[in-house]
């Protein structure tokens, strides 16, 4: 087959995995995405990490040495004793604190609240979150992906900045309330476009861009180095801007634009990304765009939640899906929360949830590059069993009576489950939702299990309360939901290692597919010979 003949059978029946691969699978475009992801995950987790839910409410060592009153109140005690503690705080003349840095907690008296309030905060804020998922998938799929992740991303940076000066709890609340409803037009359409600007081969690869590896080690140092969660508000959000700058040079996602029918902006998108991979004479012109059979079978509406649950299919995907993004939230809040529970200093143990994952993308990419059998669902389901193993574990530790003396082992048995959960159960997970899902609802998709995934952030602060009661009550709840987490991965998902993406609900609903890049045998069988054009 001559080189005419073999482009003209491309055209025939022209996939966008067939594009990338023609103007590189995996080139400089692709590694600008994922550093300008990466750069933006250093705010999040710094911002993450001084948050009042983490190292901002680190509860300080009080010490009076007044000649009657002397007392000393720390995190092991103040909690149940709250009320008396800030009479006695405030009514001392002699009073020395000791704390890791000037933590909101210490600034803003938290003590003198109710004890339950922090818990109550905690977890009114992933409520109006799930709105913010929920409303800015729809805008995602109907405005694009890369403008609603600049006004999230915006939002995440400057929010960030007025936080710096905030006055009071209550203002820091506010402020925090907004990021919440607003910010999740990042986190959705950044993935989607993230995902969908790469060849099928390199989805999990690509999906690594939005973990915390090094960004939690730059949160723990910036939070040490600061020794103030103003300063380190300020210095960490004032950093991101220029990720803010570069991510104005990302394309907008050519699967998108050729769903929306606007080819010509599709065919610009692509040839741009062929001459950042220096794929300059690779040229695709409007009329290969619409050549993709992208959307074809679609009805041309609008789509919302409830196509989601149109199918049986598609509900019992979501429903494990559902589960497993419960888990992580809850596992994240939980150990955030809980970080004082944990031996050691509390910026060391920020810094090694993410020093402790940095293994998994070097072991997820050579079990998809270099094993035929190992795919999506083992990963989710081996590693989602070492993680039920670990605060299983732990809560032995605890109920056993032998908390003091293995502190180090189950602070250990933590982070250690964390890292698998948020290092390879969270790319299994996201990878899952963007090769189960078709295109016309794939954003709704990903914001819809981050709405659903709020469920665990809003359980675990609860449990963090209840711990006053029955110590290992959050590392049991962490226990139980990734245990529920397993066995809906293995009655409900399909594995999808390899596959294309589906673009329509009627190629969910009929199994089709589109042609893969690497081989064009099965279009026979998947569509008749009189049907192809």
């Amino acid at each position: 087959m001559d080189a005419d003949e073999e482009q003209e059978e491309v055209k025939n029946d022209l996939t966008f995995d067939q594009v990338f691969k023609r103007i590189k699978n995996y080139g400089w475009y692709q590694v600008f995405i994922l550093c300008t992801i990466q750069c933006v995950a250093f705010s999040q987790a710094a911002n993450m990490a001084g948050g009042l839910y983490a190292l901002g409410g680190l509860i300080p060592t009080y010490s009076c040495t007044d000649d009657n009153n002397t007392f000393v109140y720390d995190k092991k005690n103040i909690s149940k004793h709250s009320a008396e503690a800030c009479v006695a705080i405030r009514s001392c003349q002699n009073l020395t604190k000791e704390n890791a840095w000037l933590s909101m907690y210490e600034e803003f008296e938290w003590m003198c609240n109710p004890p339950h309030l922090l818990s109550t905060l905690a977890s009114v804020s992933p409520i109006v979150g799930a709105v913010g998922f929920l409303v800015s998938g729809h805008l995602s799929d109907h405005l694009g992906r890369k403008w609603p992740s600049i006004a999230g991303l915006c939002v995440s940076i400057f929010g960030g900045l007025l936080i710096a000066i905030a006055p009071n709890w209550q203002i820091y609340f506010g402020i925090n309330i907004v990021k919440s409803l607003l910010l999740p037009t990042y986190g959705g359409a950044s993935f989607t476009l993230c995902m969908e600007s790469v060849g099928s081969k390199w989805r999990l690869v690509q999906s690594f861009a939005f973990q915390f590896t090094i960004a939690n080690v730059y949160a723990g140092l910036m939070a040490y180095l600061t020794h103030n969660w103003r300063l380190h508000y300020a210095v960490v959000n004032l950093l991101a801007l220029p990720a803010l700058v570069m991510f104005l040079f990302i394309e907008e996602s050519p699967r998108w634009t050729v769903q929306k029918h606007k080819y010509a902006e599709a065919a610009k998108s692509i040839n741009k990304i062929a001459r950042w991979n220096r794929r300059p004479n690779v040229i695709h012109t409007e009329n290969d765009m619409k050549r993709i059979d992208l959307g074809s079978h679609a009805q041309n509406h609008h789509y919302n939640i409830f196509h989601l649950f149109s199918q049986k299919k598609l509900a019992l995907y979501c429903l494990s899906q559902i589960a497993t993004g419960m888990c992580m939230n809850m596992l994240t809040t939980v150990l955030l929360m809980n970080i004082q529970d944990l031996a050691g200093s509390p910026f060391l143990n920020i810094a090694l949830m993410g020093l402790l994952r940095s293994w998994t993308p070097l072991a997820a990419i050579a079990m998809e590059r270099y094993s035929s059998w190992f795919g999506r669902k083992p990963l989710l389901v081996g590693a989602q069993g070492v993680v039920c193993l670990c605060f299983s574990a732990i809560i032995i530790i605890s109920v056993t009576g032998y908390w003091d003396k293995l502190h180090a082992l189950a602070s250990g048995l933590a982070l250690f489950g964390y890292a698998v959960e948020i290092g390879l159960v969270w790319v299994a997970y996201k990878t899952y939702t963007v090769e189960l899902f078709p295109t016309v609802i794939r954003t709704i998709a990903v914001n819809t299990f981050s709405l659903s995934s709020m469920l665990g952030s809003i359980l675990a602060p609860q449990l963090i309360y209840l711990k006053t009661f029955w110590h290992p009550m959050p590392y049991a709840g962490a226990a139980l939901i990734s245990l529920v987490s397993i066995v809906l991965a293995v009655l409900i998902l399909p594995e999808t290692k390899g596959k294309p993406m589906p673009d329509s609900l009627e190629e969910v609903k009929d199994g089709r597919m589109p042609v893969p890049a690497v081989d064009g045998k099965e279009l026979d069988q998947l569509v008749p010979t009189k049907e192809r054009k």
